[in-house]
């Protein structure tokens, strides 16, 4: 599950980042590539499983049969997103996409388009693998019932998704200001999520068409059994998981009276009333340790966290002149941007869900395992339960797993807990431990990246991406004044001071009655360190640039002209008008007339 979620989430992204490309009329030749790109993936995917079937025909054992289906079928996942990832950048098969309603302009309609595109792939992944899983888990489930309950379990796990993106699509549409920034709409997309989560589940279980549990003896004491340990629960319902079979049980929802205790009816079969009555504590143990907390808290602060450093990753990717050229280039820098855009976080996302989401599933796993094993006792009956469905499930018990440890590992690490409660608490330490680590860790690259967006080091970056951009506009409009102008301007932020008098004087004498290039040539000879500096030249150029316009900028290079001339009185009045008119600037406005008053005391 966890491991779809990561898919269908990398998806979203994709399609969400990359620009739809201009409207193209469809070309069968270029269709003809995605089709055979298509065609190409359906035929690996055949010959792959085909190949396993051979081997388990030969008499290779059960076991090395089901952990090579399960890689292979993990392969396939991931290659699967990588097609997606080749038609998106390689073929732009957004730009064949615009005929569809809503497409360019809702980010719900573009992202159900590209899930439907991925879903077309996964139908092809179970179709091949079908045989394979057959074999594995001696299935009487038929092929069509096999992909249908894939895809019931599959897309009900879009839910949090759909919702959030309608909700955020209409906020847009109706221009709610908490939409204006990033950080607003981060806001909306996790204050909805906590509120799937709340109440999400009770819509989710309706969905995967759960129905209670007969009313029978197992039921009777599975409920006892949950009164006595204080734990309440909205129902116990059976999980049709592929008409059934499947084995194995969940808890979803956090608040008791939609909270449920999932479990199949493959499960009930296997398993005694004291064996499910582990499986039930250990379930019991992700609500009581608040594991379901955790994880939307650990989603919600990677989220903050990528709106914080993917601006700074993205800036500093641009600053590189040569990989900013290319991105001007009009017949590929949409995508490149696009990509590049993408990029970084997609692979920060990867990792954090890999790596870090996966450490606290797995340590999440084990405590709710320590939870059984402290509320029944005994180890004996939560081995048994997993002895069981490991032999039942193709003899997995080996299986490596990125979000669970192997059934083994589980077992080994019961049985000693068992007998060392010391190992118990160190584990409950290094999961505690760990949770207040991240947050430290966030904590200090959250204020970090905020400090760096504001920084000389992003400052320059910038700089160094707008001089690009406007060296490519004079290469092709040289004549241009203002171009110039504002180039020159930049020159001087980045402290290149010849150069920058150089390209503002050339400016000037292509436009001699202009003010911003007269405010910004004045600026320069006001405030830069000999040689450069030229006060009488400054005041000219700044008495000449308010006569033609005097807004607050340019009142504020006239104020700094007479500073530098002592001409503290007329400094004050200037200062005092440009603070009249405001602007974002009114503060540094106000820090240059105490610095002028200031001076006129002195003077006194």
């Amino acid at each position: 599950m966890y491991s779809q979620l990561i898919y269908f989430v990398i998806v979203l992204f994709l399609f969400g980042f990359q620009p739809p490309g201009k409207a193209v009329p469809v070309s069968y030749a270029d269709a003809s590539y995605i089709l055979v790109a298509f065609l190409a993936f359906a035929f690996y995917c055949q010959a792959s499983f085909q190949r396993i079937e051979k081997q388990a025909s030969r008499g290779m054992l059960l076991s090395a049969v089901s952990q090579t289906y399960h890689i292979t079928l993990t392969r396939f996942h991931i290659l699967s997103i990588a097609w997606i990832f080749f038609y998106i950048y390689v073929f732009n098969i957004k730009a064949f996409l615009h005929f569809i309603p809503g497409f360019d302009t809702l980010a719900t309609v573009s992202g159900l388009t590209g899930i439907f595109i991925y879903m077309i792939h996964m139908c092809i992944i179970w179709h091949y693998s079908y045989s394979s899983y057959k074999i594995v888990h001696s299935t009487r489930v038929g092929r069509a019932e096999f992909i249908r309950a894939n895809l019931s379990f599959s897309t009900v796990l879009l839910i949090p998704w759909l919702i959030i993106s309608i909700v955020t699509d209409l906020f847009l549409f109706l221009k709610v200001p908490v939409m204006s920034s990033e950080l607003g709409q981060t806001a909306v997309v996790s204050l909805a999520l906590v509120v799937f989560v709340l109440f999400g589940p009770w819509l989710m279980v309706r969905l995967w068409h759960c129905e209670p549990l007969p009313h029978n003896e197992v039921l009777e004491e599975l409920e006892k059994f949950c009164d006595q340990q204080g734990f309440r629960v909205g129902g116990f319902l059976l999980w049709p998981l592929f008409g059934g079979e499947m084995l194995t049980a969940g808890v979803v929802g956090i608040l008791p009276r939609v909270r449920y205790i999932l479990i199949t009816s493959g499960l009930l079969k296997i398993l005694e009333l004291d064996e499910l009555k582990a499986v039930v504590a250990h379930e019991m143990g992700h609500v009581r340790k608040k594991h379901l907390l955790l994880f939307v808290a650990l989603f919600i602060l990677f989220m903050l966290l990528i709106y914080n450093v993917s601006d700074l990753l993205l800036l500093l990717v641009l600053s590189n002149r040569t990989v900013l050229h290319w991105t001007l280039n009009p017949e590929v820098g949409p995508y490149l941007s696009s990509f590049l855009e993408s990029v970084p976080p997609l692979v920060l996302m990867v990792l954090f869900f890999r790596f870090v989401f996966g450490f606290f599933l797995r340590n999440s796993e084990r405590q709710a395992d320590i939870y059984a094993l402290q509320t029944l006792g005994t180890p004996l009956t939560l081995v048994s339960s997993f002895e069981k469905i490991a032999s039942h499930s193709g003899k997995v018990i080996d299986l490596p797993n990125w979000h669970h440890y192997s059934l083994r590992q589980r077992i080994d690490f019961i049985f000693a807990a068992s007998g060392n409660p010391r190992l118990i608490r160190k584990h409950d330490r290094k999961l505690y431990g760990a949770s207040l680590a991240f947050l430290l860790v966030f904590c200090a690259i959250f204020l970090t990246g905020m400090g760096a967006t504001k920084s000389r080091i992003a400052v320059n970056w910038r700089a160094e991406i707008q001089l690009g951009l406007l060296e490519r506009e004079i290469s092709e409009h040289p004549e241009n004044p203002e171009l110039l102008g504002a180039y020159g301007g930049l020159l001087y932020e980045k402290g290149r001071y010849s150069e920058a008098e150089s390209v503002l004087n050339a400016a000037l004498s292509m436009a001699p009655e202009n003010a911003g290039i007269l405010n910004n040539l004045a600026w320069l000879y006001a405030t830069t360190p000999e040689p450069y500096r030229n006060p009488s030249e400054a005041l000219e150029l700044a008495e000449k640039a308010a006569g033609i316009n005097p807004e607050a900028h340019v009142l504020d290079t006239l104020a700094e002209a007479y500073y530098i001339n002592e001409m503290y009185a007329e400094a004050v009045e200037a200062i005092d008008q440009a603070i009249a008119k405001g602007g974002p600037e009114k503060s540094h406005y106000i820090k240059q007339k105490e610095k002028f008053e200031l001076a006129l005391r002195g003077r006194i």
